[in-house]
């Protein structure tokens, strides 16, 4: 039982953040705090400085690793409303002139998983709700956002995938493809699901929505293959984008809206996430690779999505990056890199002091099945708890990791953990406050059925990749 005590840190974040309506920034100190005590009173062994100083300068560059692309991210996100992007795919849906059922697919499954996979923190819901609200009622729109922001485990060009590979020691070219194979069906039911909550489908309309599964889930994998796992949620929305335009009904609208100038900065930023894939192992070569690195983890720089970030918003929103712009971005910034600085010092000192192997230990004992079943609900308890499978992954990716090396399948527990924190992310109390804030009259009962449909989307997601997982483990082991 002594086990137990690794998970005070997170149980302490649930009961601040639940209970108390805790901020996020509050609840990463809880945490840190929290992990702090569990050092010093020794429960798991003698406490010393330098495990505190190793907890600190890993905590250091994992945070570096995710304010990286957290920055550059909201930069890109202010820079491109100047332009006026999130209004040209507005435009877009309505010269699409698609039935209801299927503008929920486009909508959900194509926009709502690009932009996320974008920008991530929930963006994409400033962009897909009001689109949803024009077409449905409101506990339709509600679901159909959600849907929407499903694929978190992609979100903001795949920090949480940079994360877990350095928790758990796999390289992310190798667990990318593991993180498709775990959270693949999960993108193929999102059309179906987008229907469910749009109500009033017809049998083509059915057939389109396996169709759009097919297509993202498939861009996901092959795109996690060829280029790399920071484009695939991207790959995979703009494909059920192409694949809902080709369906629609061709007009000079839908024509000037495919032109428009504002879709151009989505573009060029898939475009610079692919040169720079390719030009890492050429500049590496050149000696020109800059790496931030303790003797556990470590950070290359010219690795970050941050620079295909910041290269995209030079180039196709230059002129909207202004003082005020800054100081915007700096505003917004601070507090979520904060919080995850916090958290990622108690998940190092968890580590450092024996915690998080001890909770391994416990969870290897529970055989391979129930080793599955526990890592998926202690990394959905991440998500939900902290918002983030960022930070989901910081609390728990060690602990999945050791155990799926007591069975020899580090790379399918870590995908498991990454996609469990990542889908129940969506759930979180973060993300219910920004389509909250998207509601233009925002009503009593709202936070109740936000929360009701966030949940039960989360634990559909979660019995997808668990049940992936173990189909994973007996094929593949």
């Amino acid at each position: 039982m002594q086990s137990a005590f690794a998970l005070f840190p997170p149980a302490v974040v649930l009961v601040a953040v639940l209970g108390f309506r805790a901020s996020g920034l509050t609840a990463a100190a809880a945490a840190a705090a929290t992990a702090i005590l569990v050092w010093l009173f020794q429960v798991f062994g003698a406490a010393s400085l330098p495990q505190l100083m190793r907890a600190s300068a890993d905590a250091a560059v994992l945070t570096t690793l995710v304010a990286a692309m957290i920055v550059p991210g909201i930069l890109f996100v202010e820079a491109t409303r100047g332009r006026k992007s999130p209004e040209a795919i507005g435009v877009l849906v309505a010269a699409a002139g698609l039935p209801k059922p299927q503008a929920a697919i486009l909508i959900a499954a194509g926009i709502g998983v690009m932009v996320e996979s974008l920008t991530g923190m929930g963006v994409s819901l400033l962009v897909t709700m009001p689109l949803l609200l024009s077409l449905f009622a409101k506990r339709a729109a509600i679901g159909i956002g959600l849907v929407g922001m499903s694929l978190m485990p992609w979100g903001a060009l795949a920090i949480s995938a940079h994360v877990g590979a350095k928790l758990s020691g796999v390289p992310v070219e190798n667990l990318q493809g593991w993180i498709a194979a775990v959270s693949g069906p999960v993108a193929f039911c999102l059309p179906a699901l987008a229907l469910v909550f749009a109500g009033h489908a017809k049998l083509a309309d059915g057939g389109v929505a396996v169709l759009a599964g097919v297509v993202l889930a498939a861009s996901v994998v092959l795109a996690s293959r060829y280029i790399g796992v920071e484009v695939a949620g991207v790959a995979g929305g703009l494909a059920v984008m192409v694949l809902m335009i080709l369906l629609a009904r061709w007009s000079g609208s839908l024509g000037a809206a495919l032109m428009a100038p504002g879709l151009i900065p989505y573009l060029v930023l898939l475009v610079a996430v692919v040169v720079q894939k390719l030009a890492i192992v050429p500049l590496a070569a050149a000696g020109l690779s800059p790496v931030l690195r303790t003797e556990r983890v470590e950070f290359a720089l010219l690795t970050s999505p941050g620079v295909a970030l910041l290269a995209a918003t030079v180039l196709a929103a230059a002129s909207h990056i202004r003082p005020t712009l800054i100081a915007t971005v700096a505003r917004r910034g601070w507090r979520p890199v904060a919080a995850i600085a916090l958290f990622m010092l108690a998940a190092r000192l968890l580590v450092e002091c024996g915690a998080i192997g001890a909770l391994a230990e416990s969870i290897s004992g529970l055989g391979r099945d129930g080793a599955v079943v526990a890592v998926a609900v202690l990394g959905a308890v991440g998500g939900f708890v902290t918002g983030s499978g960022v930070t989901g992954n910081a609390l728990f990716m060690p602990s999945a990791a050791a155990a799926g090396m007591a069975f020899d399948a580090t790379p399918i527990f870590a995908a498991l953990q990454n996609g469990a924190s990542g889908h129940v992310g969506m759930a979180s109390l973060p993300v219910a406050a920004v389509l909250l804030a998207c509601l233009p009259s925002r009503e009593p009962g709202d936070d109740a059925t936000v929360m009701r449909t966030a949940l039960a989307l989360a634990a559909w997601h979660v019995l997808v990749v668990t049940v992936a997982a173990l189909v994973l483990l007996r094929v593949a082991v």
